[in-house]
């Protein structure tokens, strides 16, 4: 066909002009220069029973919904291709906004690009609403929720067998009345969590904007063994939240959230604030060979990485400025190496990209490792840990696990493959020189676990028996025998989820390689719950909100203390102790060493565990040392130390002797390195 000399004009009514060549195949062309400014309609609706107003930014919408129905002026406006809007709604008095519609969520401002014609609905409803209590399992379970003191009407709801009473266990509210619930077991149970999202098991906070059921979960209290199960103190209340918990050589307890100064605690003096020199809220930390705690980055506002590290002195409980990193990182993994610098790897940085270029600290500064680039993505905060040959071994979150030498300007090389690949928000722990365990983690959660054996030529992982229960969000922590104690976690899908909060602890056996199942937590640990090994060889744990769709109001502020098995007889009662008379305040690698106890012939065996330095499921600094022991009088015994500081480097420990009956004494705090 001959090709037309004409062209034929579309002009469309957004006012956008297309252009079509007359010839044998239709070819759109792309506007030109001279073309109409493309535009497109945003519309407002309404939903719900309530009134409200929703405007926009840039101007345009200022659209007026009555009893759910939006006005037929002001609610639509054409905006040029590109052009960010904001949407802003207010609510009226005695009204609710309870939301947007899709592309939109949540009850903040809604920002789109208009790229196309969209429609957003805006959600009010009209109140007041009643808020009622229900039983989380029917049938099961004795307690009583209350409101706060003041609220009028109050709820006083008793629970009875899982059945609320008839009365005292709902009100009417008037919206975004502010209502606090605490809950109560009744003798011989125990409160088990709230089923609503944003609560775990303390006080649940919300502000009413609609009506809702609020589940509240008793359930009978497991009678247990302690000399099987072990026991849980009842728990105490924490003036913030333990994000971040580390054991220091004073054996005090230094932890610190978001919220509020550090503290430290002791059973003897409880909390004592300590102001903390900025915000060190999500960073990285370890213990320095002279005791110190070297804390690496954080975040300012926005979640970017910090620059900035610091030092805690436990014998002056102040802080001291470190040189600042080359990058900023938040969510970062330190790691003490045999050589006593700190390598630093992963996190995100100021600009909120990931940190591929790890860094260590020497006496002077930081030396970047340039040619050992690895992107170790979100969620960050990487299981890492120093192996018998002295190179740093990544276990994961990556399923290819690997080596990294520090020498030079570094290296990474490949060591094996995990078998399971997702493990993400699991616990990884050296439970042995060389030896790893890898629970949980995965979405959904896994209770499957494998271990990693770095003495061997060629390591690989192989899998061991799982636990009982599926988590993430757990913590892993060594005991003074050598076992690890699984606590906390959610079997539940997604990132947080609080319906599946695991509170029965475990206990892996690295002998048999085989789990217990230990008494429950009274309280939820999941995301920034933390656990770690107290001197006397009991375990804390504390922390679960602030964060992972738990805002802080509703964070779990309490610590609980769990006793394992090894502190009891068979009846039940309390395990008579060895007790460490003498032991050398430093103990040198290779070098013998004696240590005092009236008790020497009963003494099998002791144990060096590296101070706990705990963030985010993972343990940055423990790590175990098994010291073999010889009789040289009725109380004395010989040892040696760690044969170098590929097998502990040097720092803050906690010497355990343990008997023939697998029960340890309280632990002296001593320094290894040279």
């Amino acid at each position: 066909m001959k090709p037309l000399s004409l062209l034929a004009f579309l002009v469309l009514g957004l006012g956008l002009l297309v252009l079509y060549a007359c010839q044998d195949t239709e070819e759109v062309t792309r506007p030109s220069a001279a073309s109409a400014t493309l535009s497109f309609r945003l519309t407002i609706t309404g939903l719900g029973t309530g009134n409200g107003v929703v405007t926009s930014s840039p101007s345009g919408i200022n659209c007026t919904i009555t009893a759910g129905v939006a006005a037929t002026t002001g609610c639509t406006k054409l905006f040029t291709e590109g052009t960010s809007v904001t949407l802003t709604a207010k609510h009226a008095s005695g009204h609710s906004f309870v939301g947007w519609g899709s592309p939109c969520s949540g009850t903040s401002t809604c920002t789109v690009r208009m790229t196309t014609n969209r429609t957003i609905s805006a959600r009010f409803l009209k109140g007041p609403f009643t808020i009622k209590i229900s039983s989380g399992t029917t049938g099961v379970g004795s307690g009583t929720v209350k409101s706060q003191a003041g609220l009028t009407p109050a709820i006083n709801c008793v629970i009875t067998n899982g059945t609320p009473a008839s009365t005292g266990c709902s009100g009417k509210y008037p919206a975004y009345t502010a209502v606090t619930l605490t809950a109560t077991p009744a003798s011989g149970f125990v409160f088990a969590g709230w089923k609503e999202p944003s609560c775990g098991t303390g006080s649940c906070q919300i502000v009413v904007i609609q009506g809702r059921t609020i589940p509240a979960t008793f359930s009978r209290s497991t009678s247990s063994t302690p000399a099987t199960q072990g026991r849980w103190a009842s728990a105490f209340k924490t003036p913030v939240l333990g994000v971040h918990m580390h054991v220091l050589r004073t054996g005090k307890v230094l932890l610190w959230g978001d919220v509020g100064s550090a503290q430290l605690w002791d059973a003897t003096n409880g909390f004592v604030p300590v102001t903390k020199s900025y915000r060190i809220y999500c960073s990285g930390h370890t213990f320095l060979p002279d005791g110190r705690l070297l804390v690496t980055g954080g975040t300012s506002p926005g979640t970017l990485g910090l620059r900035v590290a610091t030092a805690f002195d436990p014998a002056s409980n102040t802080w001291s400025s470190v040189s600042s990193m080359a990058q900023g990182r938040y969510y970062p993994t330190n790691t003490t190496l045999p050589s006593g610098e700190v390598l630093v790897v992963s996190g995100h940085d100021t600009t909120k990209r990931v940190v591929t270029i790890p860094e260590v600290r020497t006496g002077s500064g930081w030396r970047r490792l340039t040619t050992a680039p690895l992107a170790i993505p979100d969620p960050y905060y990487p299981a890492m840990f120093v192996a018998p040959n002295g190179k740093v071994f990544l276990a994961g979150f990556p399923q290819t696990t690997r080596y990294l030498d520090v020498s030079g300007t570094g290296q990474w090389t490949t060591v094996a493959n995990r078998n399971v690949a997702d493990r993400t928000l699991g616990s990884a722990v050296m439970y042995a020189p060389g030896k790893i365990l890898y629970a949980g983690g995965g979405n959904p959660p896994t209770a499957s676990a494998e271990v990693i054996d770095l003495n061997q030529s060629s390591p690989s992982w192989r899998s061991v028996p799982g636990m009982a229960f599926a988590r993430r969000q757990m913590n892993a922590t060594l005991l003074a025998d050598g076992s690890v104690l699984v606590t906390g976690g959610t079997s539940g899908p997604g990132f947080n989820d609080q319906g599946g909060a695991v509170h029965y602890a475990e206990l892996w056996n690295p002998q048999t390689e085989t789990w217990k199942t230990m008494a429950p937590e009274t309280s939820n640990r999941t995301y920034h719950g933390t656990a770690v090994l107290l001197p006397n060889g009991r375990v804390l744990s504390s922390g679960s909100g602030e964060g992972g769709g738990i805002p802080y109001a509703n964070s779990e502020l309490t610590a609980q203390i769990f006793s394992p098995p090894y502190l009891f007889n068979a009846d039940g009662s309390s395990a008579a102790r060895p007790t460490i008379t003498s032991a050398p305040s430093r103990i040198s690698y290779g070098q013998s060493f004696a240590v005092e106890t009236l008790v020497a012939s009963s003494i099998s065996r002791g144990t060096l565990i590296r101070l706990s330095s705990v963030t985010h499921a993972f343990n940055q600094s423990q790590l175990i040392y098994h010291v073999t022991l010889t009789v040289a009088s009725s109380t004395r015994l010989n040892a040696t130390g760690p044969a170098n500081a590929n097998l502990a480097p040097p720092g803050p420990y906690m010497l355990f002797l343990i008997n023939g009956s697998g029960v340890p004494s309280v632990a002296k705090m001593v320094m290894v390195g040279p």
